[in-house]
């Protein structure tokens, strides 16, 4: 199946300015971050600590208690990176922390670290995701850095949507699932609509 790029927008200067802009406050809130405590080999646990649940969590019946686990022992989402789909497109979405896989998560709680290690920044991570959701799914989430109750309200409309096990929890397999708004860095645009690519 040939992926097909949509038409793209034409950027005034204004506006890519201002994406520039925001770009270089990421970029240097990620710098600064990393200055300020240990590298995360050494501050990695060996194993990812259990997330604290809020009272009011509520999972879908869907989702088993085995499932529940293993999203459990992903490790969080704290950074962003732009995934090449071919040699023109991307599409940004969270990822691990100085590294360049997109096998984490981001589930309800995460406001925005999870467990005590401070590396990274996970409410990037979280606001790349709600621009998405509000792009592809026509949410209306405010891209405040958490995940609370209406970005996983979102999330799991998503995964009824694809078929996906409902537990509110983005993960590999909702981000396999899921349509993405690609990206281009060199004419610095966005496309116009959604699509699957991964």
């Amino acid at each position: 199946m040939a992926f097909r790029v949509p038409a793209l927008p034409k950027l005034s200067p204004r506006t890519i300015a201002l994406l520039a802009a925001v770009a270089a406050v990421a970029v240097g809130a990620v710098a600064a971050n990393a200055s300020k405590h240990e590298s995360p080999a050494a501050a990695a646990p060996a194993a990812a600590p259990a997330p604290k649940v809020p009272s009011d969590q509520k999972f879908s019946h869907d989702a088993t208690a085995a499932e529940l686990k293993a999203a459990a022992a992903l490790p969080q989402c704290r950074s962003a990176r732009l995934v090449p789909v071919n040699r023109s497109w991307g599409i940004p979405m969270p990822s691990i922390y100085a590294s360049t896989s997109t096998t984490c998560n981001l589930m309800y709680g995460d406001d925005p670290y999870r467990g005590s290690n401070r590396y990274g920044d996970p409410d990037t991570a979280i606001q790349v995701l709600q621009r998405n959701l509000n792009f592809c799914y026509g949410t209306k989430l405010a891209v405040d850095g958490i995940y609370g109750s209406n970005t996983r309200a979102a999330i799991k409309t998503v995964q009824r949507k694809h078929h996906l096990v409902v537990d509110g929890i983005y993960g590999p397999k909702t981000r396999s699932a899921m349509n993405w708004r690609l990206y281009s860095m060199a004419t610095r645009s966005w496309s116009r609509s959604c699509s699957s690519p991964l």
